[in-house]
């Protein structure tokens, strides 16, 4: 128990650490550490929810699915909008709709638009390929 108590008083000194890096007009990284806090006020991390993450990783494994979050990031768009933008087939267009909307990253009103989630991924998936160059 006090090893548990230990790990987690150095994960919230690297949250505080964290947090000083950040600049404070990027909403997306306040919204990281606000979750990342709420989530670390419980003593740890929720479990890990392996299809849950499998369906998110599934969602942001195909370029035309990143390009549509980036897209809609500047905007909201109309379906034709998107697919112009895209240069592929209506069928493609849903299919990748489908998949963001249903992970919680595109919302459907008038037209498609990027959730907090969305904008979450999109800045979390910069950041990682900032890091470092991912190799195939």
């Amino acid at each position: 128990m006090e090893d548990l108590r230990a790990q987690l008083e150095e994960l919230k000194k690297r949250l505080e650490v964290f947090e000083e890096s950040i600049d404070p007009v990027d909403e997306v990284m306040l919204s990281i550490k606000a979750r990342l806090r709420r989530k670390l006020e419980g003593g740890k991390l929720p479990e890990l929810d392996e299809e849950k993450a499998a369906k998110t990783l599934k969602a942001l494994a195909n370029p035309d699915r990143i390009r549509i979050l980036k897209m809609l990031s500047g905007k909201p768009m109309g379906f034709k909008e998107i697919k112009e933008a895209l240069g592929v087939e209506s069928p493609t267009v849903s299919h990748h709709l489908k998949l963001l909307t249903k992970t919680g990253m595109v919302r459907k009103g008038e037209g498609y638009g990027i959730s907090q989630n969305g904008r979450l991924f999109l800045r979390l998936l910069e950041i990682i390929t900032a890091l470092e160059e991912v190799e195939e």
